[in-house]
């Protein structure tokens, strides 16, 4: 009785040879997670793109838009944005504030003369 079918004399490298395919896939499939690994983590050191703004906290995104549409005064704004977690603690003053006759989006330096 012959312990292995066939005429082809097995000598065990059929053995060999089903294990170096076994490694094979294995070192291969590590690779790519490898490569995978390295292509995200490289992506996440990135600088963002220009004009990116991060996104805001919502209660700080709320309030902007509060303040944008005039149901708040500048003040309040200052104090409820200073009262945030990881704000300061006390509320900025601006540094000068526009007299209550003067349009604040104009910015006049030096009163014009009529003689120009």
């Amino acid at each position: 009785m012959r312990r292995f079918p066939g005429p082809d004399n097995f000598t065990g490298w059929h053995m060999v040879a089903g294990l170096a395919g076994f490694f094979g896939t294995l070192l291969l499939i590590t690779l790519i997670t490898v490569l995978v690994v390295f292509l995200v983590r490289r992506n996440k050191h990135l600088p963002a793109p220009a004009g990116y703004r991060p996104p805001l906290p919502p209660a700080l995104q709320l309030l902007d838009e509060r303040l944008a549409r005039g149901e708040i005064e500048i003040d309040d704004y200052l104090n409820r944005k200073a009262a945030m977690p990881g704000a300061p603690t006390t509320a900025a003053e601006p540094a000068a504030w526009p007299e209550p006759e003067q349009d604040p989006t104009r910015a006049t330096s030096a009163p014009m003369d009529a003689a120009e």
